[in-house]
């Protein structure tokens, strides 16, 4: 079974690993056949899949990193999430859903920090060689966000 330490012990390793953009290590927090949305809430709400971000394995989600490291440009920036507390919503066998808010900023050298997303994250977390996320649904409350949400949430 898997334990509150163990779950917030895997988001505070997750978060390090993002908001220190060590994004090649990213996609191993996920399974090979994992889903990966971000999503407006208007959508998610309505049933609707039509995502912002979207992958549906861990080979999609290197493909993204690769795609953020090597390919695009855009101004240097600073990401910093800001979790909030961890809900567990339910166990399924070895599964654990777990539900928590999430506010993302970033700061460019020359201008103020900004908010990019405030959100709610829906994830299914689930024990491998280590746990790992199964899914992870991002629902962001804003019907628009900047066209600079680059980073992974």
């Amino acid at each position: 079974m898997i334990d509150r330490d163990a779950i917030r012990d895997f988001y505070d390793d997750y978060y390090a690993v993002l908001d220190e953009v060590r994004l090649n290590e990213w996609p191993a927090f996920f399974t090979e056949d994992c889903i990966y949305r971000v999503i407006p809430r208007e959508n998610y709400e309505a049933g609707y899949t039509l995502s912002t971000i979207y992958a549906d394995s861990r080979g999609m989600l290197i493909d993204r990193v690769m795609g953020l490291t090597r390919t695009q440009m855009y101004a240097p920036r600073t990401y910093r999430r800001f979790p909030g507390p961890l809900r567990i919503v339910s166990r399924d066998g070895d599964a654990v859903r777990v539900r928590h808010n999430l506010l993302v900023v970033q700061t460019l050298i020359d201008k103020p920090t900004e908010i990019v997303l405030s959100a709610v994250c829906h994830d299914v977390l689930v024990p491998d060689d280590r746990l790992r996320l199964s899914e992870r649904v991002v629902v962001f409350d804003s019907e628009m966000i900047p066209n600079s949400l680059i980073y992974p949430a």
